[in-house]
């Protein structure tokens, strides 16, 4: 029989050594030949087989016994010494097919299935290294591994004519234990054909038995559901022209030559395509509103869409949107993706329960993180252990495809997964659950602080002694270290204080608000940092924390100064400097008039500004403080010198410097240089000023400062505008709005976009002046930042009026007047007005138009504005002209100019070096 001269031949070529290409080679027999002869689907030609015994070097009597058994079919081959008889052997049977049937649900994964394809189609020539192609996918339960490896093994069939072989090795089958490699053997084996009692015991002798009953074939071998690299290691064939797919909710990273395939879940698009396929034909509209929804719901895993697709054809009744509903309750969600063969907890649970006690310890830990991603340093405090153990049981916990990396060090949960840990935290034990939750808060808390030291240019009043040292925390040596890390964690944080907040635990909710107000301040957006602040005082005053809550009050108030609600900070200003007077806290007493002195200069009251600084000095200088008396001093010298009073205003900031430089400030001194260079440009002394402004650059790239940096490129882009020199002012723009950019400084990057609007307007290019106004424009709004807002939309008002007409630049021009007057900014009030006034002499409206811009005079007058004899000019001229029959063509020059050669624009906080 064929079958017996294969195996004939195929024992005297491994018995020789040889691999069937090398057999070929010597031969000149084709290695296709080869195998289908050692497979008994044909008879050899004599011819053949004398080639081939002598490429296998046989002895006279071997090749002879070769011979005859091609000869005479019938008569079986002579065995070698130590084998089992002819008569023992299998005979010879069709190449087995076990493949499971390919679902018609198979949707998306293209990218995948192309990667696996041309992984298949080059197996049966093996590796570049010689060895057998495997290609091991892993992914979570649920996305869809063993649907694609089936799908791809029944696209590939065809090149693997030996057989398709499939086995479930039960890694994660709930209720079953793992097959051992040495059951899956036996399985494989009489897959093969092998009957039971040929099959060796020892698992070494099956494993090697298994090797060579695949040697020399092209056989599929698809090992489903495995439970790590060593159960399927003594599975692999040994030599090249076989395919193994293996499927896997651990990272098989000990299978050094296979080729990797981590499985995400579907993308948009094609999870709502597999919804509609589970669903049936027609039975959900092509674009049903609900769709996305619920394929969100379902986390665009394959699983639970396929369930809720079944759901959907089961049911005729149930709608879209009442499944929907359904899902979006978190605590039964779980319960309503499943059916009667398939259950999503199920699955986590078999996920669950393969993990080490050690692992699902804080598994169960990491569902009480209220934010939406954790570091080592957290789950370390969550779980009470060192850094580096939790460290090694994060990655295991991401090998067992149960977390997410999306950053390098930093994790998260798949929203399902997520939600299942947080159901079973009720394993934990509740004093173990309290516990837990107690040292995540403390350390929140403790690094917080720490990270805010860093940060915070001024000392906070009363401020609450550090909690216990956490378990192990982050070491922030400096302010760019801290401010990373409160970037990284803010929503974390964030998080934490809601979570406290509604867990009762008030004095955490304070303190960190606390710790996260510069940040807070810094990044925006304003209206959530506002929403904190006056929960903190809310959580602050219940518990009777008088401290606290004027914290929080002074807290709030900088972030309303920071929209330009100065009349509501000015209030908050007020009571916490009433609660910080009556429990006796001079620093907090002197910080809170410091405040509300800085709101009183930007809303034009400048005397009361100065006494109130002159107040808050002396208690700092009481207290020692000689920083905050160095802050105080420059608000002073900014009170001064928005008065007039000049020389007055250039010796207090020269004190300022002083004071900054005898204490080693060098980010202070920075500030200071700024701030007195901009003084000497106002009173005419350029040379002067430009020196100032280069040094405070010179020291802000040397500290790092990248803020200070472009904050002083902004200005000095701005003052080259004023001189005409617009390339300068365009390139020093684009310096600082790719360092505000870097840094994340939304507010900042709208200034750096406002101020290169201002370049191109005057430069010509419309177009492109436009496109940076409304970017920066969107992103006041999203800051909430109405003082940008207002300087933005009068000048592009400037610019609607030159490119479309005063009819269509009207309407800004009022919304700025209206948000001008909100935040009290007499500067902004005036241009807008100015602005109207110019669209109303366009249209002949000679009464509104002398009105408006007699207003804008008054005003800009009383504020002492550079603007004022430009605008008094036109007055005059306006008052003498007819304006309907000649009206005026241009007053861009005067409303696109920058402001920064107004006493009143410095003090926009947002313009101040930091």
């Amino acid at each position: 029989m064929p079958g017996q001269f294969g195996e004939a031949l195929r024992r005297h070529r491994l018995r020789a050594g040889l691999t069937q290409e090398e057999l070929a080679e010597r031969s000149g027999v084709s290695v296709h030949a080869i195998s289908v002869l050692e497979a008994g689907r044909r008879s050899p030609r004599l011819s053949s087989v004398s080639r081939l015994a002598a490429g296998l070097g046989l002895e006279p009597a071997d090749q002879e016994q070769l011979i005859a058994a091609a000869r005479r079919p019938d008569a079986p081959a002579a065995p070698a010494a130590g084998t089992d008889s002819p008569a023992d052997r299998p005979q010879h049977r069709t190449a087995p097919c076990q493949l499971p049937y390919d679902t018609r649900l198979f949707t998306g994964r293209t990218r995948e299935l192309e990667q696996l394809l041309r992984v298949a189609e080059g197996a049966p020539a093996g590796s570049h290294a010689g060895m057998v192609v495997v290609s091991a996918i892993d992914g979570m339960g649920g996305v869809g591994k063993s649907a694609l490896a089936v799908h791809t093994a029944h696209r590939v069939r065809a090149h693997f004519p030996d057989g398709q072989l499939f086995i479930d090795l039960h890694g994660h089958t709930p209720g079953t234990a793992p097959l051992t490699a040495e059951d899956a053997l036996g399985l494989l084996l009489r897959s093969l054909g092998v009957p039971p009692q040929q099959i060796p015991r020892d698992p070494g002798e099956r494993a090697a038995f298994y090797r060579d009953r695949l040697a020399g074939t092209r056989t599929l071998v698809l090992l489903d559901n495995a439970a790590n690299a060593a159960q399927v290691r003594p599975l692999l064939p040994g030599m090249p022209g076989c395919l193994v797919l293996i499927t896997s909710r651990t990272h098989l990273a000990g299978l050094d030559d296979a080729h990797l395939l981590a499985l995400d879940v579907l993308p948009g698009p094609e999870a709502i395509a597999l919804l509609h396929e589970a669903a049936g034909p027609g039975r959900i509209p092509a674009d049903h509103p609900a769709t996305a929804d619920l394929v969100d719901l379902c986390a665009r895993l394959p699983l639970a869409i396929r369930i809720s697709g079944a759901r959907l054809r089961h049911h005729r009744a149930l709608r879209v949107a009442d499944l929907v509903e359904q899902l979006r309750d978190e605590h039964s969600r779980l319960d309503h993706l499943q059916d009667e063969d398939r259950n999503l907890t199920a699955v986590f649970d078999a996920s669950y329960a393969a993990l080490s006690d050690a692992e699902q310890q804080l598994f169960l830990h990491l569902g009480q993180i209220p934010g939406p991603d954790f570091d080592p340093f957290a789950a370390a405090n969550l779980a009470g252990t060192d850094h580096r153990t939790a460290e090694r049981l994060l990655e295991s916990l991401l090998d067992h495809n149960l977390l997410i990396q999306h950053t390098p060090g930093r994790y998260r949960f798949h929203d399902l997964v997520g939600l299942y840990a947080r159901t079973r935290r009720d394993r934990l034990g509740r004093e173990e659950s309290e516990a837990a939750l107690e040292r995540l808060l403390d350390y929140y808390q403790h690094t917080a602080r720490r990270a805010d030291h860093h940060l915070a240019r001024r000392s906070r009043p009363g401020s609450p002694a550090l909690p216990t040292a956490p378990v192990t925390a982050p070491q922030l040596a400096d302010r760019d270290a801290a401010l990373t890390w409160m970037r990284a964690d803010r929503d974390n944080l964030t998080a934490a204080v809601t979570h406290a907040t509604a867990d009762a635990r008030h004095s955490h909710a304070v303190a960190l608000t606390a710790a996260l107000a510069t940040v807070l301040l810094l990044d925006g957006p304003w209206t959530q940092a506002a929403g904190l602040h006056q929960s903190a005082a809310a959580a602050a005053h219940a518990l009777g924390d008088r401290n606290g809550e004027a914290a929080a009050l002074c807290d709030l108030g900088r972030t309303y100064h920071a929209t330009g609600d100065y009349h509501a900070s000015a209030e908050l200003y007020e009571r916490a400097l009433a609660i910080y007077q009556d429990i006796g806290d001079r620093r907090g007493e002197a910080a809170g008039l410091h405040e509300l002195g800085r709101i009183r200069v930007l809303t034009g009251d400048y005397d009361a500004a100065a006494e109130l600084h002159e107040l808050a000095l002396v208690i700092f200088q009481d207290l020692g403080d000689r920083l905050a008396e160095a802050r105080t001093l420059c608000d002073l010298g900014r009170a001064r010198h928005s008065t007039g009073d000049s020389p007055a205003a250039i010796s207090l900031m020269e004190r300022v410097l002083a004071l900054y430089r005898s204490c080693g400030d060098r980010r202070g001194e920075a500030g200071a240089l700024h701030d007195l260079g901009y003084v000497l440009h106002e009173t005419g002394d350029y040379p002067a000023a430009a020196k100032l402004h280069q040094q405070a650059l010179t020291i802000y790239r040397s500290i790092g400062s990248r803020q200070g940096e472009a904050i002083i490129l902004w200005n000095l882009g701005r003052a080259r505008h004023a001189t005409g020199d617009f390339p300068a002012a365009a390139e020093l723009h684009e310096q600082a709005l790719t360092i505000y950019r870097s840094i994340g400084s939304r507010q900042g990057e709208a200034d750096a976009l406002q101020g290169l609007g201002r370049v191109r307007h005057a430069t010509g290019d419309f177009p492109a002046a436009a496109d940076l106004y409304r970017q920066a424009l969107t992103i006041y709004q999203g800051i909430g930042s109405r003082p940008g807002q207002a300087e933005l939309l009068t000048n592009l008002g400037a610019l609607v009026a030159d490119t479309t007409g005063p009819r269509e630049a009207l309407p800004l021009y009022q919304e700025a007047m209206r948000l001008a007057r909100q935040i009290h900014s007499p500067l902004d009030e005036a241009r807008a007005l100015e602005g109207t006034a110019h669209c109303s002499a366009q249209f002949g409206d000679r009464d509104t138009a002398l009105t408006d811009l007699r207003r804008a005079v008054a005003i800009y007058r009383r504020i002492g504005a550079p603007q004022a004899p430009a605008a008094a000019a036109r007055l005059t001229a306006w008052e003498t002209t007819d304006l309907r029959a000649d009206p005026p063509r241009a007053l861009t020059a005067t409303l696109a100019q920058p402001t920064a050669t107004s006493p009143r624009s410095k003090h926009r906080s947002r313009h101040r070096p930091g």
